[in-house]
């Protein structure tokens, strides 16, 4: 039979809608120098055009190609096109241009060095140090006025006047001489004197991009400046273009800033940018943005995705690069850092919980789609998990992992421990157990065995064998489902509610005995979480098996220990006892609470428990959180931030550290008792380090420098859960 969800509010779904997916190409250039990119320019074609420190580059068909002549020009500082398609470039060497492929200096045009060049229509200025010029007529002329020397940009205004933009202030030059320069630097009428970037917008608005912001002016006035006071992420620009949608993209320091027009977005790390440091953009007309960094060349693309799309490349992802024998899932490490060509997996603590949520997201998938690879993807892993409780050659405990015998451990390998280690580990972790022997073979020499399993492996197992058995499994699979649930249910039960290793002690973490939970204080921190677990264990073992033995021992505890009194207890309100590890376990614990309530009168406790466990980690706008809360706590939140987090999170599962140290639009926490440096808001997923639900979201340092790829299966496992609750409903395809 199976167990319908224990609604107690009916869901409000959210459509699928297709919405806009960023994702990366990254395009470096060749050595050190070249990478060194200082400007971008797209021809007519839409073919990137560079200036970097070696001189011009253009990719051609996929590669980097030097133009003919190229050699010549050395460190170039700008590049532009005109209007017949020839291509300009700014160079220490003095100004150059390139049409039919080839690279020659500017005839006539004898001035070196150049910093900057602009090009309208067939008039092309170019300033430096010895000032500002045009080729209006047939010469080139030296337009009046004077500037400071260090000229980084120069912009041709609708009324006829070049604007030049210095490390110290911005001029305005009449080229008839008849009116005197203006300068631009008070903070008045300019956030910083320190220019990089002027140029037209949509409007008719000029953009100046400085050291301090952007402003925006309409003629010569500033109608608008974006910076630390309205919560840019860093003021430090180099750039500015506009896309067809408005959306304004601002090269800075550290990343690529966009403004939407009511909200910054920050493109950095390796997930989005060869280097932080970008320098230039153009915009395609596809919407594809084309970044300068000094470590290359970026593509920043994008595309009309669904999450039903989404979760149809995650899959692909998962099942390519993330299951290895005998079917258990968990992250790729990279031979090569960042490369996805060559990549392993390898031995994880929580290799059982990890396929227990695979199991899961394909029984739910199936439940939804009736798609047999489904069905026979969840039979698969399920075989895996029987595996790991096989493997021990007991008839109730479970391996946290099992390797092929050949394949060596990579964690927690076999060691011996001396007697001041000993007493040093006790000293740090009253519930260390140092097990000199860790890996076992098992019984027909096939795999090796890790012992010590935890209680998030038991949580991880439960939760996906429950529904296996309920959405997925056949009567045969139902009766291999129940007979081992039996078996490591029952033997926790039998054991005085602790999951008993070999050695015929409780494994480190596996424990929610009375003797522990209420009476040792080196179990404080597990009492409540833990009582709440094994009420969930009971119910499940109980729904398989109709064994007696399960209820009696839930109302033992209920009875004779108060675990009921415990469960109504849940909370983590001490920031240093608070972690996300605990708050994913218990989103895996309530559902099989709730459809599986063993005793009647623990439902309103279980409500109390739900509610303020979620009330701990809503700010977090983790999805599956929410989904649980609103299909079980007889309440509902607002839906937006989990969506959003869905919808932002990155298609590239590699690891990046992302460091949101340097932005400036995040304040930190200073809480007493959270540990390292946290950021006080959550800022987008597609801008922190790829962070799954148990993981803390808040460190403003995130990664592990591309060393491996994580597998997708949170993402998955809130997406079908949202799909099968009603909490998402799917659009056309």
């Amino acid at each position: 039979m199976v167990a319908a969800t224990q609604r107690t509010i009916k869901p409000v779904p959210t459509l699928d809608k297709p919405f806009w997916q960023e994702y990366h190409q990254p395009w470096p250039v060749g050595t050190a120098d070249e990478n060194d990119v200082r400007a971008i320019v797209l021809d007519k074609a839409g073919t990137p055009w560079i200036a970097t420190k070696v001189g011009p580059r253009v990719l051609v068909r996929a590669a980097w190609v030097k133009p003919e002549g190229a050699d010549a020009v050395g460190s170039s500082h700008s590049i532009c096109i005109d209007g017949s398609g020839t291509i300009w470039v700014a160079a220490t060497s003095g100004l150059w241009m390139i049409s039919g492929g080839k690279v020659r200096q500017a005839p006539g045009f004898t001035q070196a060095p150049i910093g900057a060049v602009t090009a309208k229509g067939s008039l092309i200025v170019a300033a430096g140090p010895d000032g500002v010029f045009w080729n209006k007529g047939s010469k080139w002329a030296k337009v009046p006025g004077r500037t400071m020397q260090n000229v980084r940009t120069v912009f041709m205004a609708l009324d006829g006047h070049i604007w030049v933009g210095t490390s110290s202030g911005l001029y305005i030059l009449d080229p008839s001489g008849k009116k005197p320069v203006v300068r631009l630097g008070h903070q008045d009428v300019l956030l910083s004197s320190n220019v990089h970037d002027i140029q037209a917008l949509k409007n008719g608005d000029i953009a100046i991009a400085s050291t301090g912001g952007l402003d925006i002016y309409r003629g010569r006035t500033r109608v608008k400046s974006l910076s630390s006071k309205e919560r840019i992420p860093c003021r430090e620009l180099r750039a500015v273009a506009q896309d067809a949608d408005g959306r304004l993209w601002l090269p800075s320091r550290i990343g690529v800033v966009r403004f939407d027009g009511d909200r910054f977005r920050l493109r950095h790390s390796r997930r989005w940018l060869l280097a932080d440091d970008a320098r230039g953009v153009a915009i395609a007309p596809d919407g594809t943005a084309w970044v300068a960094t000094a470590g290359g060349v970026d593509a920043i693309h994008r595309k009309k995705m669904t999450l039903e799309a989404k979760a149809d490349y995650f899959l692909g992802v998962l099942r390519k690069r993330h299951i290895r024998e005998p079917g258990l899932v968990g992250p790729a490490v990279l031979k090569k850092r960042g490369d996805l060509s060559e990549s392993f997996i390898e031995d994880d603590d929580n290799d059982g919980e990890h396929t227990g949520m695979y199991m899961a997201i394909e029984s739910l998938r199936y439940a939804v789609t009736k798609d047999p690879r489904a069905k026979a993807n969840a039979r698969a892993a399920f075989r895996a998990m029987e595996i790991l409780q096989e493997a021990t050659g007991t008839p109730h405990f479970i391996a946290r992992s099992v390797l092929p015998v050949g394949t060596p451990p990579l964690h927690e390998v076999d060691r011996t421990f001396t007697p001041e280690e000993i007493a040093e580990a006790r000293m740090r972790d009253p519930r260390e157990k140092p097990i000199a022997k860790r890996w076992l073979p098992t019984k027909d020499g096939k795999y090796l065995w890790k012992r010590d399993a935890s209680s998030d492996e038991v949580d991880g197992h439960m939760y996906g064998y429950a529904l296996f058995h309920d959405l997925a499994a056949d009567a045969a699979d139902k009766k291999r489902v129940a007979s081992l649930v039996d078996r490591i249910i029952g033997g926790i039960v039998d054991n005085g509610y602790v999951l008993q290793d070999i050695d015929g002690k409780a494994t480190r973490w596996g424990n929610w005995s009375p003797k522990s939970l209420n009476g040792d204080p080196n179990w404080n921190e597990e009492r409540y979480g833990n009582s709440t677990e094994i009420f969930s264990h009971l119910g499940v073992a109980y729904h398989m098996t109709g064994k007696q033995k399960y209820v009696d021992a839930a109302n033992d505890l209920i009875q004779k220990h108060g675990y009921a009194e415990n469960m109504g207890n849940l909370r983590y309100v001490t920031p240093s006892e608070a972690t996300h590890i605990n708050d994913e376990l218990l989103s895996m614990v309530f559902p099989n609470l709730f459809n599986h309530l063993l005793i009647p009168d623990l439902k309103m406790i279980a409500i109390k428990a739900l509610r303020q466990w979620h009330q701990g980690c809503v700010r977090d706008n983790i999805p599956f959180y929410d989904f649980v809360f609103n299909t079980y706590s007889g309440s509902r939140v607002p839906l937006i931030g989990a969506m959003a987090t869905l919808r932002e999170w990155p298609l590239d599962q590699i690891e990046w550290t992302v460091d949101n140290r340097s932005r400036e639009d995040v304040d930190f926490d200073r809480v007493p008792g959270r540990d390292g440096v946290k950021v006080s808001k959550l800022v987008p997923r597609d801008e922190m380090g790829l962070c799954n639900w148990d993981q803390e979201p808040y460190f403003a340092v995130i990664g592990r420098n591309g060393e491996r790829e994580d597998r997708p299966s949170d993402w998955l496992l809130a997406y079908w859960m949202g799909r099968y609750w009603g909490h998402i409903t799917a659009g056309k395809r």
